[in-house]
């Protein structure tokens, strides 16, 4: 089976050749389904998989254990379709079909939403976190703005974590070491408190030197960890009908090694500014030669509150409160060692939403219906130093310093409604739609000062300060809204055609580098964005050990965010865009103890025009968006030593890609193959497992992040770890 194109009528080929695809795919022989049931809560209610007419891809909690998953980013070798940006653990961009936020500005949002428990995470600053104690994670694919809502026009990844339970006193104890000093403890503990009262409380702590070898005498070794992050859940049984389930997560990360870059020189197209390949690096890949120690620190406080309501006639009121807190320092080494560019930012954040629910069934019909409510600020100060990068704005010497304050204030409130109509026993009709209200305001200051330049300030522009507090707030207001039909075959194969519109508000661009002081614009804010999408898919059992789930879908974008730096200046300007693509899943248990995973992920995207660095335009691919990838999970048990064995290899390829919106030459990435292995022993009882590992065994070399810095001759650039090895012991009670 394959994704053809026609390129004479592209849009209409694709989802003709795509119809072809499920047509192939329903042919197959079908037989008994006894392969194991997944449960998940991409509705908003518990589902089967394999009803659930969305692309999802679902892991459990033992199943994560089994990957060696210890970071919420981990799953993304195992989710077809999802890349992974980042520069640093303090900020973590998401990439599902192509879609993701890829500017790196504190105060913007993402389009691939992260939930936890129940709760959407507004800054992308809290994502990236230490990942344990979990019931299961879901990554649905595609706008999902009618149940979820804010900003899930890519999609979003849903992490649920172990609650409390009516079961005695349970828990366990894990540890780890590897390679680079790496240290790792987690446990949990918890049980029934009364017949009525529930509670657990987890955590877990790591610590590792960094994998990126220091070439500076006297500065170590960078990309490393240092933090813990404990929770405490309880539930409380608050009368018959009424269920009170409280988790706080406090996490803390202190003095973590980063903030560094391996630098490639480059060049630039004169025509364009952007990055060309030059001979020479000044450090490999894995090594940087930053002459100042760039570090983060990040504490957070995560709570929620959910209480939930059986009403009569199966009706249920569900009520999702959500307080955020969250404080960050960041310094790096701009520059590499090359020359001097320290750039700091610190961050603080707050956010509280309240979500209230509705939702209960009838003779054929099924339906939800609420309000949601999220208020946060966002309050930042960035400082770049530096004659390389304030040159153009008069520095003289490395005295010069531009300082960036940026309060950001958001609310946002939207009703949303959805309902699933059974038109027969075989076809679903499911219509939904979420009215939403935006609105922010910025209160904006940046200035520049130089010391001993002997330079008056009105000699190098205007004014000497620049305030925006005076530009236009953003008000917006729009809809999200689903169409869907649901088609179940008597043998259980559900085929499923939807048209979805997604929306992501508007923001402000807070730039940290040149600024207004390089001649960027003065009022740096982009429009909302709007998706149409276009999906169509099957979930079937193939046989009783063979089991086929496939999409394919077409985006069409009105004022696709995209991002790029204008002089310099990072920026997110709108453009038309286009995307079509599809995904295949299939699972195997061809024999006992066997379990084979494949998935496989197509990408087609266009982006009209992106601004390049001299402020002309350039027609780009999206970025992180290869345009294919497969991903293999194989592991086999069996009875050995009185207990039992399990060896397991996992992996993904990834085609050639951009890893930057621009597609400069100097962000292109070649095709990579990235695989881990796993060998663990279970004693008799299940109270003992043993296991060593191997993440990225083929020592791959590729990168994870790049910034195009052409027209200061450099690259920045983070690569993803080497070849790590280590074991791990756990004792469950």
């Amino acid at each position: 089976m394959s994704i053809v194109k026609n390129t004479n009528n592209k849009n209409n080929g694709f989802l003709l050749s795509s119809a072809g695809l499920l047509a192939a795919a329903i042919s197959l022989p079908i037989h008994a389904n006894v392969l194991e049931e997944i449960v998940v809560t991409a509705q908003k209610r518990e589902q089967s998989l394999q009803d659930v007419g969305i692309s999802v891809s679902a892991f459990s909690g033992d199943q994560l254990k089994d990957l060696g998953a210890t970071n919420s980013t981990d799953i993304t070798q195992q989710i077809p379709g999802m890349q992974l940006q980042t520069f640093t653990p303090a900020f973590t961009i998401i990439n599902l079909r192509g879609i993701s936020q890829n500017s790196f500005q504190d105060n913007l949002e993402a389009p691939v939403a992260v939930y936890v428990d129940g709760a959407y995470v507004p800054s992308m600053n809290a994502i990236n976190g230490q990942l344990f104690d979990v019931e299961r994670v879901e990554v649905l694919r595609g706008p999902q703005g009618t149940l979820f809502g804010r900003n899930t026009t890519g999609g979003l990844v849903h992490y649920i974590t172990r609650g409390a339970t009516d079961e005695e006193l349970n828990g366990y104890i894990d540890a780890s070491v590897g390679d680079f000093n790496m240290r790792s403890l987690e446990g949990a503990v918890g049980g029934s408190l009364s017949d009525s009262v529930r509670a657990r409380i987890a955590g877990r702590w790591l610590e590792n030197d960094g994998y990126v070898e220091s070439q500076t005498p006297g500065v170590r070794d960078a990309h490393g960890a240092d933090g813990y992050t404990v929770r405490g859940s309880l539930q409380i049984d608050l009368s018959e009908n009424l269920t009170a389930d409280l988790r706080i997560a406090r996490a803390e990360d202190e003095d973590v090694p980063s903030g560094t870059y391996s630098i490639n020189f480059a060049g630039f197209d004169p025509n364009t500014g952007l990055g060309t390949q030059a001979p020479g690096r000044l450090t490999d890949g894995l090594e940087h030669a930053s002459s100042l120690e760039g570090a983060f620190s990040r504490e957070s406080t995560n709570t929620t509150l959910t209480l939930t309501w059986d009403l009569d006639n199966g009706t249920e009121l569900v009520s999702i409160t959500n307080f955020l807190d969250m404080d960050k320092e960041y310094l790096e080494d701009a520059g590499g060692g090359l020359f001097f560019f320290p750039y700091e930012v610190n961050t603080e954040f707050e956010s509280f939403s309240q979500e209230i629910r509705l939702s209960g069934e009838g003779e054929g019909v099924r339906w939800q219906t609420g309000a949601y409510y999220l208020d946060m600020t966002t309050d930042n100060y960035q400082r770049v130093q530096g004659a390389a990068i304030l040159e153009g704005a008069g520095a003289s010497t490395d005295t010069a310093i531009q300082d960036t304050f940026a309060e950001v204030d958001s609310t946002n409130w939207s009703v949303f409604a959805q309902v699933e109509f059974d038109i027969s026993e075989q076809l679903t009709l499911i219509a939904g739609a979420r009215y939403s209200e935006d609105d922010k305001s910025i209160d904006f200051t940046q200035f520049y000062e130089e010391s001993g330049a002997g330079i008056a300030r009105s000699q190098v522009f205007d004014i000497s300060t620049v305030d925006l507090n005076d530009i236009d707030d953003i008000d917006y207001s729009d809809y999200a809204a689903r169409l869907q039909l649901n088609y179940t075959t008597e043998e259980g194969t559900l085929i499923y055609g939807s048209i979805n519109r997604g929306i992501k508000g508007g923001n402000w661009s807070v730039d940290p580098l040149g600024g207004v002081a390089l001649g960027a614009p003065a009022n740096l804010k982009h429009d909302e964005e709007v998706l149409l999408a276009y999906e169509l898919g099957i979930k079937t059992d193939l046989s009783d050990w063979a089991r086929l789930n496939a999409s394919v879908y077409y985006y069409d974008y009105s004022d696709y965010q995209a991002f790029s730096l204008l002089n310099l200046t990072p920026q997110v300007t709108n453009s038309d865009a286009s995307s079509q693509g599809g995904e295949i899943e299939l699972t195997l248990t061809p024999a006992d103890g066997l379990d084979i995973l494949m998935g496989l992920a197509y990408i087609d995207s266009e982006v009209d025009e992106v601004p390049d660095v001299f402020g002309g335009t350039v027609k780009t691919e999206f970025p992180n968006a290869p345009k294919l990838s497969l991903n293999l999970l194989a592991r086999y048990e069996w009875d050995a030593l009185g207990g039992t064995m399990a060896a397991q290899v996992d992996g993904v390829w990834n085609d050639d890609q951009f890893i930057e919106a621009t597609n400069s030459q100097i962000s292109a990435e070649d095709a990579y193959l990235v695989w881990n292995a796993r060998l663990s022993y279970t004693s008799p009882d299940e109270d003992w497992k043993l296991s060593a590992w191997v993440k990225n065994g083929g020592d791959e070399e590729y990168r994870l992040y790049n910034l195009d810095l052409g027209l200061l001759g450099i690259s920045e650039e983070v690569w993803a770890p080497p070849r790590w090895v280590g074991v791990n012991a756990t004792y469950n009670f």
